[in-house]
């Protein structure tokens, strides 16, 4: 399964087991191009994401955000590899990520990644991100490359 993510158990907070099934979930939702709502879910009411040079504040910035990332592209699949845990609720993560753009059907571009994860602190709900930061060649996704 391309979602699966490895971290070192020795290494992970209590909730890591709910982190890491969490982010399974998220990137199989990112890679559907028709599961804004579900994708926005993923979010506290006031979290940030930022994606390479555009921020986002809040749910329906989010939305928007993510309707602009599949403007260029017909099809993504998202290989998280790894994560490193900074905290009870924070973590890293790297992979790659393979896209086919809608101006270039025949090809797939793969590009590497990193994200910064921070989980809202309310224990007692769901797990959602309050931030979500995204390291990755912007270029790759809007046909430019």
């Amino acid at each position: 399964m391309p979602y699966q993510i490895a971290s070192h158990p020795t290494l992970s907070p209590p909730r890591a087991a709910a982190m890491l099934s969490f982010l399974e979930s998220f990137y199989r939702t990112s890679d559907t191009e028709s599961a804004h709502d579900q994708y926005v879910r993923s979010f506290t009411d006031d979290a940030t994401l930022i994606m390479g040079p555009k921020t986002a504040n809040g749910r329906d910035e989010i939305r928007t955000l993510r309707h602009g990332l599949w403007t260029h592209v017909a099809a993504r699949q998202h290989t998280p590899e790894r994560v490193y845990f900074g905290g009870e609720g924070e973590l890293m993560l790297y992979g790659t990520v393979k896209y086919v753009l809608r101006s270039d059907p025949g090809n797939e571009v793969e590009v590497p990644w990193a994200g910064r994860v921070v989980f809202d602190d309310d224990e007692t709900e769901e797990l959602r991100m309050r931030f979500y930061q995204v390291y990755l060649d912007p270029s790759a996704q809007s046909g430019r490359k």
